[in-house]
């Protein structure tokens, strides 16, 4: 059971409904009873100055709007006396727009936003405020992703290749087309080292779709590889699988990747291509992105190729730079 923190009233609270303001005000006016018999009637009772200020405002406030003193509207309950509605509908619909129109700006923390002068047009809000309209609007901040989007060739490549192989062949689930129990497929399985997962968040909404498979600008501490196997049906997997390569196929390959690398870094923002690197001082940055071809007998990493012919291995390279206060603090930790 939650704990109640409330201070409790030092009176007993009593708020009267609107016919027994009627009731004590009619009584009072044409002096039916006193002021304190009337508070006596009401169960709990209230005072007599109570009712002596019921019936001074209802009096005022039927002066002031020119309306009659039996006027319904003058008992019913006045609306609190907090700020007025700071932003109308209009205003909250804005500040959504502002904060949806890119990756950046659904990242960036609610004071920073408003620090950096991304409501100038609008009415100075609290922080409480920017997020209580986002919450109403059914925003949340969540854990966000993103994946490099295709080009069109490679668009087309799949949708070829997905024509090919596609399991169902007269109608939708008969199962008469191609047979993917008999098939090797590829795939790629990521081993983090060291990972610390950030609070780095994002506004969107929950059907919008965000990748959960990819690095976030501030999670760092860790290292990811990712490695490529290939995979089967009814076997217990992975099991991995090596090609040779000829001369010509070595060539092209390195030609694809250059290009693939080339237009990558076209599309990279500049969010991913600093993904490690948070602000200065941290001691991390990323330097350089790519996937690399290289010699498999040059790893160390305990895998078992074939000892009188070679093997390729793509895999995504990354190169951090480690500045001075990094390993300064390497060093303190080595000596403690």
């Amino acid at each position: 059971m939650p704990i109640n923190r409330r201070k409790p009233y030092k009176y007993k609270k009593r708020d009267l409904t609107a016919v027994e303001r009627a009731f004590a005000v009619g009584a009072s006016m044409h002096s039916m009873a006193t002021n304190k018999e009337i508070a006596a009637l009401f169960d709990p009772p209230t005072t007599k100055d109570a009712i002596a200020k019921l019936v001074r405002r209802i009096r005022d406030r039927a002066d002031q709007e020119g309306i009659s003193i039996t006027n319904p509207t003058l008992y019913e309950t006045l609306p609190g006396r907090g700020r007025p509605e700071l932003l109308d509908d209009a205003q909250k619909k804005r500040i959504i727009e502002i904060v949806t129109q890119d990756r950046a700006h659904r990242e960036k923390e609610p004071l920073q936003a408003i620090k950096d002068g991304d409501f100038d047009e609008l009415p100075p809000m609290s922080v409480s405020t920017f997020e209580n309209v986002m919450y109403e609007a059914g925003y949340a901040r969540r854990k966000p992703g993103w994946k490099p989007p295709f080009t069109e060739q490679e668009m087309q490549d799949r949708y070829k290749w997905a024509l090919a192989h596609n399991p169902d062949r007269y109608k939708e689930g008969d199962n008469l087309g191609f047979n993917f129990r008999k098939c090797v497929y590829t795939d790629e399985t990521p081993a983090r080292i060291g990972e610390q997962r950030g609070m780095q968040r994002a506004w969107f909404l929950p059907d919008e779709k965000y990748h959960l498979d990819v690095k976030h600008n501030r999670v760092q501490k860790y290292c990811k590889l990712q490695f490529y196997g290939a995979f089967t049906y009814n076997h217990k997997g992975p099991c991995y699988i090596y090609g040779h390569e000829k001369e010509d196929e070595k060539v092209a390959a390195e030609a694809a990747l250059a290009r693939e690398n080339a237009e990558r870094r076209k599309q990279a923002t500049s969010a991913q291509r600093m993904t490690i690197l948070v602000g200065p001082g941290n001691g991390v940055a990323l330097m350089d992105i790519a996937i690399v071809r290289r010699h498999s007998r040059k790893w160390c990493h305990g895998l078992r190729t074939s000892g009188d012919k070679a093997s390729t291995l793509y895999y995504l390279r990354m190169e951090l730079l480690l500045t001075p206060l990094v390993l300064q603090r390497i060093i303190y930790l080595y000596i403690r």
